[in-house]
């Protein structure tokens, strides 16, 4: 999964310039601070060198200490800085057990998410294998989010004792630093533990070069009083010395931009114009290497400019990068770029679409452009690359692009208000998906896009469903029908139209119309539709459509590859539904353990959870094994506590539908199931369907009346609600009530009705492999119908498929299901190893024995040739299967095992 998109130099320090000179005083204090403190707050105004003292504090000369360098930006949001925080983190192999880019992710769930990802984050910190670490924050005053000073405060908070946090900013951050103040845990540099003193300046002089007669000693010395130690003033101010070495240091007086941009004056009036042109026409990159600069600036010396641009000691920063990459000193750029739009402001919209065509990133291409004032072009961006982006878990990144076109632009764009209504839908957020649908579809309207409208109204459709305004949701499909839509609309309206075919109990036209859908996917290119038009995991049931969504979830895996989304975890589910129902308990046991995997991993979503409880909760069920099933239960029942009365009610009587169903495949006694009752009540609109709750309350009420051993009553309750179980066939439950009917019937003496019932139920189960509906009926009930004399009313086949089932049901009740291997196992022929007791795959042994040899993720990567983050997914898998936390810990096991 792509997560870190942006510029990968704001995560590369910059090195020391050669022309630099030791500050000892300086370096001893910081060197102090980074070991004793939890926080360094270096706070000084523009050009006091913040960023060349701790290049000079990290450079090569002073190892030992794990650095992470993050150089933070004006439209940085919390994900961005996460996402350059986990690449920064990189080299040191920490060991995640989420994945990192995952964590991204959990932004898009409010507070609740962040605290997550923070926490994720300070646990494989925690972890590391390094003797004191620094996150380095430079440039802290540029964030405008204040989300990102909460990231902050979260991270500093909760931070492990062998980290610190630097943080490198013009103005003091809004964070908690009282409390780090009073408990000593923050040290503080300002302006002036920062001026250089008279003796560094001289110093400096003599280091960039210049005449050594006690006139230059007297214009130094006259600079330094006028600039006050400023490092910013004091370079130009010597650049302009060199270039006029008999002119005077200044002619101003004061510390702040207007002495910079006189000396920077003097310093550009002095370059060739060549290089002066090349350098103005350069500055609207963010960094500058020689191919991006020769495309931007037409210059094919762009090498050798940029050679005498370090030659110079201009004010740039080298990047420590394999290409030779220079990064402009804030207050530089903006003397460049005022005079690139006071001088050369008719080249700057192509200087802008020349950097956009040589942009590889697409949010960024996006930025080029909109400075060009080209928002067509924009958009036409942001629409193409917009499908590809929220699949790899961007949406916040697109919206933070939406956001940079004009109002009015935005507004009049139905192509960009549909990129938003697709953010809006991925994050759930569906009141205001279906409000801004409507106003695309109104806008397209307008400008007479009719397939724009048209899409726009799928989009509306799918919103509309999910928001429970199923009436609205019809209407608008039955409006979408004769139309002719384009090959993205017409998905989107039959994924809608199966939603709704499923709600209202119209099964016998789903697998029609989902055959339509799955060949429209099969005809497309797009794994982004294949995610969105994902199936319902309760449509499996259906009759006809078990052997259509394992179509469809061999096709999805297929397209998905080896990318790592979450979209991997739902469709291994989806398999492990496929095998439950076929009956193969065991192997659909074991695809949920590599879905649960996935899911932990990739830190999926709460529906990929809920996902898994369930089905977790059904084979417990089937296995006998109540206690889990009750935990379970009482954990999903206590949420309601959380929610407001009306979601409140309506989740327990959907926790009460299930509960009844689960329990009664245990068999649980009366008592069990009368505690539920209370929570049901006629008239709550279910999740399922669109009848109320009084069809699940008819159903929870005689399977009571079955438990009481009131089988009369029971089998009256039953008879009624079968001519409703196709529409209410959910979890297998047209087959189960089938067979609970027939079960009445047989224990009422009704044999013949017991087998009118019955083999109906058996016929499709025989015909569609559907044995795992049967198990929900629970093993009393299949050992009491395969023992029962039928006197031939069922036909002899029959009658052997009944006596499987309930021998499969009768089996190891209460036993364990082992979990596979692990999932990333790439050579799965080789079985596993037992390491005292701990299942390791052979590759998991492989990349432990790697760890052990001192081999780093990338190291490790390159010898077994695989990517590193399959490596970091190995380590996560034999941490947790060896129950430690480090990779200095997994290594010592290896060795402790070895001698053993």
């Amino acid at each position: 999964m792509d997560a870190f998109r942006f510029a990968v130099t704001k995560i590369q320090p910059p090195r020391p310039r050669s022309t630099s000179i030791e500050r000892p005083g300086l370096a001893r204090a910081l060197d102090a601070a980074l070991r004793r403190c939890r926080v360094v707050l270096l706070a000084a105004p523009a050009g006091f060198g913040k960023t060349c003292a701790l290049a000079a504090q990290f450079g090569p000369a002073c190892p030992g200490r794990a650095l992470a360098w993050v150089s933070l930006d004006e439209d940085d949001d919390p994900p961005r800085v996460l996402a350059c925080l986990i690449a920064a983190l990189e080299p040191h192999d920490l060991p995640w057990r989420t994945a990192p880019e995952a964590l991204l992710a959990q932004f898009g769930e409010g507070e609740a998410g962040l605290r997550r990802a923070v926490a994720e984050l300070v646990n494989a910190l925690a972890a590391t294998d390094v003797d004191r670490g620094v996150i380095v924050f430079d440039d802290l005053h540029r964030v405008q989010a204040p989300g990102v000073h909460t990231l902050l405060d979260a991270l500093i908070e909760r931070l492990p004792q062998h980290w610190a946090v630097l943080l490198s900013t013009r103005v003091e951050p809004p964070l908690a630093l009282a409390r780090l103040r009073v408990a000593d845990e923050l040290a503080e540099f300002g302006p002036d533990a920062l001026r250089f003193s008279a003796d560094e300046a001289a110093a400096l002089a003599r280091v960039e070069g210049g005449d050594a007669s006690g006139a230059a000693d007297a214009r130094i010395a006259s600079l330094f009083e006028r600039t006050r130690g400023w490092p910013a003033g004091l370079r130009l101010g010597l650049a302009a010395l060199r270039a006029r070495p008999g002119g005077a240091a200044s002619r101003g007086t004061l510390i702040d931009h207007r002495l910079f941009d006189y000396l920077a004056g003097e310093v550009l009036d002095d370059m060739p114009p060549p290089l002066h042109d090349f350098l103005l026409r350069c500055s609207v990159l963010p960094a500058l290497t020689s191919g991006r600069c020769a495309a931007v600036s037409g210059d094919a010396r762009a090498a050798e400019w940029l050679d005498e641009v370090e030659r110079r000691g201009l004010f740039v920063s080298a990047l420590d990068a394999q290409e030779r990459t220079l990064v402009l000193h804030d207050l530089f750029r903006d003397a460049l770029e005022d005079r690139l739009r006071k001088r050369l402001g008719h080249e700057l919209p192509a200087l802008l679409q020349r950097a956009a065509a040589g942009e590889p990133d697409p949010l960024r291409r996006v930025g080029y452009l909109l400075r060009a004032a080209e928002p067509a072009a924009a958009e036409a961006v942001l629409v193409e690359a917009s499908e590809t982006l929220l699949l790899q878990g961007a949406a916040a990144e697109v919206r933070r692009a939406l956001e940079q076109f004009p109002r009015e632009w935005h507004d009049a764009s139905a192509r960009l208000q549909r990129v938003r209504v697709m953010c809006l839908l991925q994050g759930w957020h569906w009141d205001e998906a279906v409000t801004l649908a409507e106003r695309a579809v109104a806008t397209a309207r307008a400008a007479g896009d009719e397939l724009e409208r048209a899409l726009n109204q799928t989009y509306l459709a799918a919103a509309l469903h999910s928001m429970g305004r199923h009436l609205d949701c019809i209407a608008l499909l039955d409006e979408l029908r004769p139309l002719p839509l384009s090959p993205r609309a017409r998905t989107i309206f039959l994924v809608s139209e199966c939603s709704m075919l499923f709600r209202g109990g119209q099964h016998a036209r789903l697998p029609s119309a989902f055959a339509e859908l799955l060949a429209e996917l099969e005809r497309s290119g797009s794994l982004f539709a294949w995610w969105s038009c994902a199936p319902a995991n309760p449509w499996m049931s259906v009759r006809g459509m078990r052997s259509l969504m394992q179509r469809y979830g061999r096709g999805a895996l297929l397209r998905v590859g080896e990318r790592e989304i979450p979209m991997r975890a739902d469709l291994h589910m989806l398999q492990a539904w496929a095998q439950l129902w076929s009956g193969d308990v065991e192997a659909a046991t074991a695809e949920a353990a590599v879905a649960a995997a996935d899911a932990r991993w990739l830190a999926c979503s709460a529906n990929t959870e809920g996902n898994l409880l369930v089905f977790h909760a059904i084979v417990d069920a089937m296995h006998g094994r109540a206690a889990p099933v009750q935990a379970m239960l009482e954990t999903w029942l206590a949420r309601a506590d959380g929610l407001d009365a009306a979601s409140s009610r309506a989740w327990r009587h959907d926790i009460a539908s299930f509960a009844v169903r689960v329990l009664d495949v245990l068999g649980a006694a009366p008592a069990d199931f009368e505690r539920w009752l209370p929570h049901f009540a006629d008239g709550v609109p279910v999740a399922d369907t669109l009848q109320t709750q009084a069809a699940r309350t008819s159903c929870s009420v005689a399977r009571l009346a079955a438990a009481r051993g009131r089988w009369r009553e029971a089998g009256e309750l039953f008879a009624r609600l079968l001519p409703l179980a196709g529409a209410m066939d959910s979890l297998g439950q047209c087959n189960e009530l089938h067979l609970r009917a027939a079960h009445a019937f047989l224990h009422d003496g009704r044999l013949d009705d017991a087998a009118r019932a019955l083999a109906p139920a058996l016929e499709r189960i025989v015909g569609e492999g559907e044995r795992g509906h049967a198990l929900m009926a629970g093993a009393a009930v299949l050992a009491a119908l395969a023992q029962a004399d039928w006197g031939g009313r069922l036909a002899p086949g029959l009658l052997q498929e009944l006596r499987e089932i309930a021998a499969v049901a009768a089996g190891p009740r209460g036993g364990s299901v082992t979990a596979p291997a692990s999932a990333l196992d790439d050579q799965p022929q080789r079985g596993p190893v037992d390491d005292g007791g701990a299942v390791l795959s052979a590759r998991e042994r492989e990349v432990l024995e790697r760890i052990a040899s001192g081999d780093s993720n990338k190291l490790i990567a390159r010898g077994l040739d695989i990517s590193p983050h399959t490596v970091k997914r190995h380590v996560c898998n034999i941490l947790d299967k060896l129950g430690l936390s480090s990779r200095g810990q997994a290594a010592a096991w290896l060795r402790e095992h070895a001698r053993a």
